[in-house]
């Protein structure tokens, strides 16, 4: 690893910075801002006696080909940052791009020519990232993979269609029992039935919009990563209800598997993304943020 090169994962609930062996994770949280990024960049940098050069930036949410954080649901006090200018006075060029686009980078670095699959984050919301033949599908406007905003069910009375995110995704599963992400955690640890029933009813959503990627894709590979998968039943109610729902001739030529590097995925395809190009792969180039 370049040790030259810091990869932070900013995310709803941690903020992971990687450089090198030095790791530090630090809780964030809805109102978290670019402020609280920069005191926190400075401090571990300070902490470690570190000379980075370069600083790669993951971010929960659309950037644009100039770096700007054009949305961020899940941080929303990001919308708007430019970290390329906000954090000039370090010296380093920055490289923002998206979470999942960024662990897509670090997962399939090493994918044969011509292969199709792809990563699924769920976290304090959920993404996807995806290459088709061997190319990153990047979309019109570069923001392929909103696998979040998929349309799930109808709202109990309401009739309001509600998208994956409010279902699958860590804050509304935590918002069902109007406790925070980390509580739930705690609840259904302690084998709190209604903390449990709301992640097994986020995992099998979870596992119908896998179905979904699988049946419109047919990919070869499914890297799943995210704090949420480590919820007890999240993970094995997602894979039932995937399989269940999958044409089973495209399940049986598809492995659903944790993303291998486990929580620092993200961060370490920010450094990938931050990396010179004479040393990235040529599939960092098709997944650039700057394309």
């Amino acid at each position: 690893m370049d040790d030259s090169i810091i990869g932070a994962d900013l995310g709803g609930t941690k903020l992971l910075f990687v450089c090198g062996p030095e790791t530090l994770r630090i809780d964030t949280g809805p109102d978290f801002s670019p402020e609280d990024f920069a005191t926190r960049l400075s401090a571990f940098v300070s902490a470690r006696a570190l000379r980075p050069r370069r600083i790669g930036i993951a971010i929960p949410g659309l950037v644009g080909p100039d770096g700007q954080v054009v949305a961020c649901d899940v941080l929303p006090a990001l919308t708007g940052w430019r970290p390329a200018e906000s954090l000039e006075a370090l010296g380093c060029q920055i490289t923002v791009i998206n979470d999942v686009k960024a662990a897509l980078l670090e997962e399939m670095h090493d994918a044969p020519e011509g292969f199709t699959g792809g990563v699924v984050m769920a976290g304090t919301a959920i993404g996807a990232a995806f290459i088709a033949d061997g190319r990153a599908l990047q979309g019109a406007s570069g923001w392929a993979g909103e696998l979040g905003y998929l349309p799930y069910l109808p709202c109990p009375g309401s009739g309001r269609i509600r998208r994956l995110d409010e279902v699958a995704g860590g804050a509304a599963m935590a918002a069902q029992r109007g406790v925070s992400p980390m509580t739930l955690a705690r609840l259904a640890g302690e084998g709190d039935a209604a903390s449990l029933a709301a992640i097994r009813e986020g995992g099998h959503a979870l596992g119908i919009g896998l179905a979904a990627v699988i049946n419109l894709l047919n990919p070869s590979r499914l890297s799943l990563g995210g704090g949420a998968l480590e919820l007890p039943g999240y993970w094995s109610a997602a894979l039932k209800a995937a399989r269940s729902s999958t044409i089973p001739e495209l399940w049986r030529d598809c492995t659903v598997a944790p993303v291998r590097a486990g929580a620092r995925v993200a961060a370490l395809g920010a450094i990938r993304a931050a990396a010179p190009p004479s040393v990235c792969s040529a599939r960092r180039s098709a997944a650039s943020p700057d394309d």
